[in-house]
């Protein structure tokens, strides 16, 4: 199935997008900074039954619309404080330097679109590996997170400790 969409220099037909792995989130980069030439872009990101997204920090907004299914989202400022469910059809926006964690307790997938910052971008491309859908997922290694952790600093994020995790109610192995 494709779309009609329209570019400064016209309609075109879009391309389907090759889906990556980043951390068990599947992602697929459907605008990137390069190709709408601005700072922004666009993802369609996967998470399935059960996956969170640990806490964590970094200055790029995020604004999900989901698409599919309900997540709960954690922020630790504003007016969204707290733990908040979200359905298809909600949009959260995540401000910069806030910290924040997603969770999927629902039975079902959740499909969300992000759009935010080409830092974030850049983080995700060099975090993702192509996904196959043939390939069984394996348990993350210690040298995988050691690589995650390292990546992170280098990008300026901050990542929770288990124990702040624990602290929102997100344990993680």
């Amino acid at each position: 199935m494709t779309s009609e969409t329209q570019t400064k220099s016209g309609p075109h037909r879009a391309v389907p997008k090759q889906i990556f792995n980043a951390a068990g989130v599947l992602l697929e980069f459907l605008a990137s900074p390069e190709e709408v030439g601005d700072t922004v872009c666009m993802i369609r990101g996967t998470m399935a039954s059960g996956l969170v997204v640990p806490l964590h920090r970094h200055a790029e907004m995020e604004i999900l619309y989901v698409l599919d299914g309900s997540i709960q989202v954690y922020q630790s400022w504003g007016r969204s404080k707290g733990w908040n469910t979200t359905s298809a059809g909600d949009v959260v926006t995540i401000h910069g330097n806030v910290k924040h964690a997603l969770r999927n307790s629902g039975s079902v997938p959740v499909s969300l679109a992000l759009v935010t910052k080409s830092g974030l971008y850049a983080f995700f491309r060099a975090l993702v590996k192509p996904f196959d859908l043939n390939q069984q997922r394996a348990k993350t290694s210690l040298e995988a997170m050691r690589g995650f952790f390292e990546l992170a600093a280098r990008h300026g994020y901050w990542l929770a400790s288990p124990a702040e995790n624990a602290a929102i109610g997100l344990y993680i192995e």
